[in-house]
Formats: structure tokens, sequence, C-alpha cells
């Protein structure tokens, strides 16, 4: 029974052998390299060399293998082959065969090199050379023939189709001679299952890059659907990682994600990466559904959450986070971007962003806004710095001393160098801004509104709206960077601001308290700091109510004068160094580095003080005369002390710096400018002759002599 069952498999393997063997020598494999070279010729214009022979392969499953396959460049490249691959190699199935069907089971594709090269005069190697035969065939009419190539026959009828493909240690350079860019995949390794329409077909790829000094490595792999119109094929389960290397910058790792995809249909996607420079890392992640219309013309983001993390010694704080929720739609026949229900966050809730943007993609972006904010603190978003060492307290009293001496200002060393603002000639930016409050360089605003564009370097604010310090200012400005330098023009209102606060806000200084409003209407050429204040031109209107100027004591230097004008020493009040007014008017024009007025008013309790004068902008010198008078009144500041010089004007010349300003009283002005004064100084000079002298007192010599002394003064 043995020997039968034996026998009967030794029948079959004989019969299978004597099968294979007969296939083997009825079917030469190398007949099919006509029709490949033939059929790639024509379908591309590319010349096919396969210089090894096409060999059947037992093992592990029947094929064939082909060696030193090239596909040729034109003469001119830097690299004899387009394509090139040490060993290709097909399993196919056997039965088909004897029936003129060529089913691939897979094909191996052993280094493949790719070379893509385009010329500095823009020619490339993708372009195949047309044969002059081409040529004479369009210009000579061909007459039918009868005839078949060889070839022909041999390809006629065949049936083939490929079942998978793996390509193994690939590489391609694509080198542009007009960009000077060289671009290297290496290591290159893509594997495809069973590519039958409808048929879920796993899909991987793996590889190492480079773009000259730059290098970055990519894996993914997904399943495939493969439909009989392309349109309809889908993805699932596809996952990607990227890891780049720029200089001192890393992208460690970015992941990306797709549950499914398929065209008209929402897919959830995922993302994450971390990228890390020399002195920050960075890291995000985030969500959303996307859709791509069949059309392949529009697609959309909806549902965005973004979450982004900056943390670092060059980041404010050491540490930033942002979050990002928006719907955004892309429309490539009407070339726009739309970004709906746009919510950002920074540090949680330091600042929020809310609104909707406008991209149309045209030769200069043209972006529109509409955006609100909460109350932002940018000063809390700014690094803490260390403050610079103060100014020695006794060298600061020693130059507040000597200021008073005549000495020759000099021009501060301003910069003159221009600010690039190059950049805002490529932008087209117009939108609205509400803020429902700013702090900056520690000056508080309430709600805010703007309307800002900005055209291919034309800066327009048509209009700024904002609550500050109990009143209201609005401003309106424009900026042309499309000259050199830079104009401007700025238009501003304030109403009903109080000053002391913004000053010791903005400045630290309480030289002035009250109620204020303010206009401005300037224009200048130069945004450096020297040409903000030499090239600056306009005028600026100031009324304050109600207030008081610190560090100045009108009332205490009236009394000053009059002792001094009795001979007598002031006797010293322990009173507040400051002037209590009830109006402050002035005006000022602003030219040549200057600041000019002749209008300055003070209306105080028992005084009114008028001043005129300049400030040099460039050398922050002063240079003012201040005019104080006694109205008729014993009430208010000064009281019945200063009395006795009502309708006497005292002048007070003002000079030094901005950062130390000097005062004094001008004894010779104020005689020759006050006759009652000058009676009374008259009157006390001869009564002090009198004593001294006696009787002689009333000698015509003497009383010459007095009036010499009191022209002095003159």
């Amino acid at each position: 029974m043995v020997k039968k069952i034996a026998a009967i498999v030794a029948g079959l393997l004989v019969i299978l052998i004597g099968g294979l063997a007969a296939v083997v020598a009825t079917i030469n494999p190398n007949q099919f390299k006509p029709m490949l070279v033939e059929q790639v010729k024509q379908q591309t214009g590319f010349d096919l060399v396969i210089d090894g022979d096409i060999d059947w392969q037992f093992w592990p499953s029947l094929g064939f293998s082909v060696a030193d396959v090239a596909v040729k460049n034109r003469p001119g490249f830097d690299e004899p082959n387009l394509l090139a691959l040490s060993r290709a190699q097909m399993s196919i199935d056997v039965l088909p065969l004897l029936s003129q069907q060529l089913h691939v089971g897979e094909i191996l594709l052993q280094d493949p090199r790719i070379f893509v090269q385009t010329l500095a005069n823009g020619e490339t190697n993708l372009t195949p050379q047309q044969a002059e035969s081409e040529t004479t065939t369009e210009s000579t009419p061909v007459t039918p023939s009868n005839s078949a190539s060889p070839a022909e026959t041999q390809a006629a009828g065949w049936d083939i189709t490929l079942q998978g493909l793996r390509v193994s240690n690939a590489s391609v350079l694509l080198k542009d001679d007009q960009a000077s860019t060289q671009t290297r995949l290496d290591e290159v390794n893509v594997e495809i299952g069973n590519l039958a329409p409808a048929v879920w077909t796993p899909v991987s790829v793996s590889l190492v890059g480079s773009q000259n000094a730059e290098t970055f490595s990519l894996q993914g792999q997904g399943d495939v659907k493969l439909m009989t119109d392309p349109m309809q094929s889908q993805l699932r389960q596809f996952a990607m990682t990227l890891s780049a290397q720029s200089g001192d910058v890393t992208l460690r790792e970015a992941n990306l994600t797709l549950e499914s995809f398929a065209l008209d249909e929402a897919s959830a996607l995922g993302f994450n990466a971390k990228l890390k420079t020399a002195d920050m890392d960075v890291e995000t992640s985030g969500k959303a559904q996307v859709t791509v219309a069949s059309s392949l013309r529009q697609f959309a983001i909806q549902g965005l959450d973004m979450l982004t993390t900056v943390s670092g010694e060059a980041v404010p704080n050491q540490s930033i986070t942002q979050q990002l929720a928006a719907d955004i739609d892309y429309d490539m026949d009407a070339n726009a971007v739309t970004v709906t229900d746009l919510v950002g966050r920074l540090n949680t809730d330091q600042v929020i962003v809310d609104g909707k943007v406008a991209v149309k993609l045209t030769d200069i972006p043209q972006v529109r806004f509409a955006l609100n904010t909460n109350r932002i603190d940018v000063d809390a978003l700014l690094p803490t710095t260390t403050e610079a060492p103060q100014q020695d307290k006794g060298n600061a009293a020693s130059a507040s001393s000597s200021s008073a001496a005549p000495q020759e200002q000099t021009t501060l060393a301003l910069s003159r160098e221009e600010p690039d603002l190059s950049a805002l000639q490529q932008l087209d930016v117009a939108g609205t801004l509400a803020l429902q409050g700013l702090k900056v360089a520690n000056v508080e605003l309430g709600q805010t509104e703007t309307e800002v564009a900005i055209n291919r370097g034309k800066v327009t604010l048509s209009r700024f709206v904002t609550e500050a310090y109990q009143g209201t200012v609005s401003a309106s400005a424009v900026l042309d960077a499309s000259v050199s330098p830079a104009r401007y023009e700025v238009s501003k209102r304030a109403r009903g601001i109080e000053v002391l606060p913004l000053l010791q806000d903005a400045a630290e200084v309480d030289l002035l308290a009250g109620k204020g409003n303010v206009d401005v209407n300037v224009q200048g050429k130069g945004l450096s700091p020297y040409a903000l204040r030499e090239a600056i031109n306009g005028r600026v209107a100031i009324f304050f109510e109600d207030g008081a100027i610190n560090g100045i004591n009108l009332a205490q230097m009236l009394r000053e004068a009059k002792a001094t004008l009795k001979g007598e020493k002031s006797e010293y009040v322990d009173e507040v160094r400051k002037t209590d007014f009830s109006a402050l008017t002035a005006s000022f024009v602003l030219g040549n580095g200057m600041a000019r007025t002749n209008d300055l008013l003070l209306e105080a309790p028992a005084l009114r003080v008028r001043s005129e004068g300049q400030t040099d902008l460039l050398k922050e010198t002063l240079d003012f005369a201040v005019y104080t008078s006694v109205v008729e009144t014993s009430k208010g500041q000064g009281g019945k002390d200063i009395d006795e010089l009502r309708d006497v004007t005292i002048p007070v010349d003002v000079a030094g710096t901005w950062q130390a300003p000097s005062y004094k009283l001008d004894i010779k002005k104020l005689l020759s400018s006050n006759k009652v004064l000058e009676e009374k100084a008259r009157k006390e000079a001869q009564r002090g002759i009198k004593k001294l002298l006696g009787d002689k007192a009333d000698d015509e010599k003497v009383k010459e002599a007095a009036d010499k002394l009191l022209n002095l003064f003159k």
C-alpha cells in the first residue's frame, strides 16, 4: 500500500517538474525586452537600456529578474542616467501565462537611482529629446503596412496586472543650477501591497535626505484603497513622522495622523511637533477635521484646536503658552483663505484675541481682519530687566548747581540711523482692532478702538479712540515708508485727561497736576531719534485746569523778591513747593529742532503768570522768561504776604536742561519793568544813604550817585 502511495506521489512530482520544465522551455522571458524598450520610448520618449538578461527565478516563488537597467539622459547633463537600478525582480502566476495573462505578484526594485537636473538656462532632463524620426513622421505621410514587428506580434493580446511593489535602498538627487540648490534622498524604501481596485492595501515609506546643509528623515505608513476612479480612492490609519536639522534649529520630531481620508468627507487630523533652537524649545500639538473637495479646488479645516508652548532663556519670563482655535477655508478658484471663529489665548488668559481674518493670495497678499481682545498687559508679557544704576546723588546735585552757570550746550548723541521699513512695502493689510484695555510702558488705556491699513509702504491710522486717565484720546496718522526718509503726519486730541497720574505712570514724575486737553498737529520726515526731534514741524496746544505745578512755589519766590527789594533776608516758610492754578494754557510751534511759545498763561490764586521762550529738542535745554503778577486779592496762595506787590510783575528766567532746570529771579528786569518798585527802591536807597551820611545826603551830588546806583539794575 505504501509503495503505491509513494509511486503516485513520485508520479505527480515528475508531472509537475515536467510541466515547469515545459513552461521554462516554451516561454523565453527575454522576448519581453524589445516590447519594454519600445513601449518606454513610445510612451515617454526616453531611451531604455537593459544590459542584463531577463532570468527565471524559482525561489521563493516563480518569477524572473533583470539586472543593469537604465533610462538615459540627453547629452549636456551631469550624469548619464535619469534612472538606473542594479536589479529588478517580479514574481508571476504561472498558469495565466499560457493564456497570455501576465499577473505580476510583486515587483522589487533594488538600488534604484534617480537624477533630476535643471540647468542654468532652465532646461531639465525630464524633457526627452525628440527623435529625428518623429519630425520626419510629422512632415512625411506614413504608408500603412500590414506587416507587424516581432515585438508587436509578441506583445499583442497580453493582459498585465500588478499585485505589489517594493523599492529597496533607492536614492534621488535633485540638482537645480538656477537656484544653486541640491536635494538628496537616500535610503528610500517603499512597500506597497496588492494594488487591485477596491482592496485595502498597506503602504509604507522611509527615507533620509538633505538639501544643501539641511538634513531630514521621514517615515510613513497606512492603508490605501485604490478605485477605478482615482478620485474615489481612500486612505486610513495613516501616520507620518518627520525630523530635520537646519543650523542650530532642530525639529526633533513631528507626527501627523489621519484616521481616514476620502474626498468630500471630513477626516480627523492630529499632529504634534518638538522644535529646539539654540535658546528655546517649542512644543505644539493639535487636532482638526479636514475636508478636501473632489474638485481639489477647495479644502476646509474645521475645529482646529492647537496648543503651543515656547520656553527658554530668550523667551519673556522663560515660558509662553499659546492656544489657537479656528475654522479655516481655502478656495483655489478665488485664491482666498478665510479664518473664522478665531480664538487665540496667550498664557491662558493674559491675551485673548477673537475675530476673523481673510487673505487673498495675490502678488502681495491682501489681508483683512476684524479682531477683538481683552485687556492686555504688555509689560507683564515682557521679560523683567535689571534697572541701570542710578546717577550718584552728589554728582547730580553738582550738575544741577552748575547748570545755572553759563556753559556751552552740545547736541545729544542721538542716532541718525533710520529704521528699516522695507517690509512694509510688501504688505497689504487693513482691518479693525478693539481692545478692552491696554497697559504698555506702565501707561494704562481703557476701551480702545483702532482702524489701520498698510498698503505697499503707506500706513494709515484712520481711527484711534481710547479712554485714558478719566478722559479720552482720539488720533489719526499717516506714515509713508515708500519714500526715504519716511514721512509722517499725526493729529491727536486729548480731552479731560488727569495729568498727574499719567506723568507718574509714564515717567515717574509729578511735575504737573490737573485735568487737561491737548491738541497735536505735527508732520515731519525721518524716524531716527535725531530726525524725530530735528525735522518735526507743527503745533501743540494745551489747556489744563484746576491743577498745580510741583517743584516751584511762585508765592515763595515773590516773598523772596519782596525781601530782596527791602534789603532783608527772606523768612523761611515750611511750605510745599508747588503753585496751584485754575487754568494753564499754551501753544507751541515746533520746527528746526525747537519748540517755541509766546502765549503760555497760568492763572493762579492771587497770581497771574505768562511766559515765552523755547526749548531745544536736540540739546534738551530750556530758555524761558516767566513773568508773574500779583492780582488784587489777599486770598489764596501767598495771602497778605504778597499784597504789597500787587500790580507788580516779577520776572523769572528758567534755564538749564530738562533733567536739571534752574530758576533765577531777574532783578535788573524786575526794576526796569516796574515803576512802582523802582520808586520804592529809590526811596529805600535814599533813606539808607541819609542814615549813612546824615545831612550830606541832601547834597545834589549824593542824590546823583544814588541814581547811578539804581541804574545798575536797569
